[in-house]
């Protein structure tokens, strides 16, 4: 996001993550300007309306001091309270901001914050990051923040500035992400390429909105297909260079120097002074060294590598963010996919405050989204509970806080006829497991929080479509659909729709902690 990625969904089948942890293991794995009648139920089921144009109360903006600090296994603000964090993914927030002729969609936007704030949700996973080639780059956000090393879009990075001086106004605090394993938004390969004569990118398995099939009718719509021109493994050794590449390093600590020092062009807030800013994540799901040998049932747990280089560069770029904008929080982006040894040693060193995980069912093998039988969404649900347990405990043996900031489910897929040419992510299928799934894993999450050793603090689905839908899709000039899923995926496939039942799971869990933390 898969921020959707989520972001490898490798695609074995219908997509692949790599994934797994101790005991576990798991295998490669994109406007209306009213809000639907079904969240302004929801809105005035929790005592609010909603509005298109403004933020439901006034009274729950950020103030720019009023920063998270984390105390023991929780998270607090300013005066103490404890934080639960009732979040969603919505990646694209700095495109969909941005002015129409940079692909913006500005009312679009706006519409879908004040649908998010209906139903609780106060943090957003966003992207403070995207990086440009030379020439034009399929698969990745477009256009760039950063098109060259150094040079940035204005136009995007004031879409930046509207999303974090909209989400203060209702409430809700980001977490920034400053770089990506992943293709979709150039990441670091796209680093490396600079630092190598801008060199060619072999593109693991990504989605080709161009590739049949097609529908009829004007081009630009899809559906299109996965295409591949490298794999995974060469494309993650091929980015992972960033570790130990100094011009690499140096360019992305000019990247973190220029967001955290960035003055809002709407509210005048610097970035690294600004609470509406909680964390600042060094990257999506970086990755290990890819190893010669793989553990588990299911074929891809990581054995202990003390050596990875992946490790003492999370502690550089942790400390140094640290030191440059020490009033917000720092973690990494990791999954939970590689293992206990791998989870740990990422999250131990001292800048990093709080630990993340990500749980993919799908792209790591254990659910089919083509299989309707109860024993495959039984599957899920119980590899869930492994999982949410085996990092709980995990964060408590390292004494921090940890935050479920991926996971999600495809529609009911297997009720669309492909065979009759039926897109195989068509929004019109039933979400009946995934409705089940979200509140089973969020219900994880809540009990660890109300626990007194759990170490939960919140959740995070991937990732908000809101408005929009497959079916009504068209590439804008810069060949962008804006889906809830990145560029690189099958655009619908995890997708929150602003008519899913889903919202109504993410309400429940925003009542519930409401509840139990004796607030309104």
């Amino acid at each position: 996001m898969t921020l959707g990625g989520r972001d490898i969904k490798h695609l074995d089948n219908a997509g692949s993550r790599a994934d797994s942890h101790d005991g576990l293991l798991w295998r490669n794995k994109m406007y209306s300007l009213l809000i639907p009648a079904f969240l302004l139920a929801l809105g005035s089921s929790s005592g609010c309306t909603a509005s298109p144009t403004q933020p439901l109360s006034q009274n729950a903006s950020i103030n720019a001091d009023d920063f998270v600090k984390v105390n023991g296994l929780r998270l607090e603000d300013s005066s103490g309270k404890t934080q639960y964090l009732t979040g969603i993914n919505y990646w694209a927030c700095m495109n969909l901001a941005a002015d129409a002729d940079q692909g913006g969609e500005y009312g679009r936007f706006i519409t879908e914050l004040n649908q998010m704030q209906a139903v609780g949700i106060n943090h957003l996973r966003i992207m403070a990051s995207s990086e440009g080639n030379p020439e034009p780059q399929p698969f990745r956000m477009n256009p760039a923040l950063q098109s060259a090393p150094g040079v940035y879009n204005e136009k995007v990075f004031v879409g930046l500035d509207r999303c974090l001086a909209e989400m203060s106004k209702r409430g809700m605090r980001a977490t920034m992400t400053l770089n990506d394993q992943w293709q979709w938004s150039g990441g670091f390969a796209q680093y490396i390429s600079w630092t190598h004569d801008n060199e060619a990118l072999d593109y693991p398995p990504s989605w080709n909105l161009s590739a049949p099939p097609q529908r009829p009718g004007p081009s630009g719509r899809g559906w299109g297909n996965y295409t591949t021109i490298g794999d995974w493994n060469a494309y993650i050794t091929f980015g992972n260079q960033i570790y130990n590449d100094t011009a690499a390093e140096a360019l992305f600590k000019a990247h973190i120097d220029k967001v955290a020092n960035r003055k809002n062009t709407v509210n005048g807030r610097v970035y690294k002074d600004d609470a509406t800013i909680m964390t600042w994540e060094i990257a999506n799901e970086p990755q290990p060294e890819v190893p010669t040998t793989f553990l588990g049932p299911y074929g891809l747990q990581l054995p202990p590598n003390p050596s990875d280089p992946l490790l003492p560069w999370i502690d550089r770029i942790s400390t140094y963010i640290k030191q440059n904008a020490p009033k917000q929080l720092v973690t990494v982006g990791f999954e939970g996919k590689q293992g206990e040894w791998y989870w740990k040693k990422v999250h131990e060193p001292a800048n990093v405050d709080y630990a993340t995980t990500h749980c993919w069912v799908q792209n790591w093998g254990v659910y089919d989204m083509l299989n309707s039988s109860q024993a495959n969404l039984d599957v899920a649900k119980a590899f869930a509970t492994e999982f949410m347990t085996n990092t709980s405990q995990w964060a408590q043996d390292i004494g921090k806080p940890v935050f479920l900031e991926e996971f999600g489910m495809a529609r009911d897929n297997w009720e669309n006829n492909v065979v009759a040419g039926v897109y195989q992510y068509a929004s019109n299928a039933t979400t009946t497991n995934k409705d089940d799934y979200y509140a089973h894993i969020i219900g994880l999450a809540i009990d660890s929080f109300k626990s007194e050793s759990g170490a939960y603090v919140g959740t995070s689905p991937w990732a908000y479509g809101g408005t929009y839908r497959p079916e009504t899709q068209h590439e804008n000039g810069f060949g962008m659909i804006w889906a809830g899923d990145p560029p690189h995926e099958a655009p619908g496939w995890y997708d929150v729709y602003d008519t899913d039942k889903a919202l109504s799971v993410i309400l429940n869990q925003k009542k519930d902690i409401d509840t139990f933390l004796g607030t309104k």
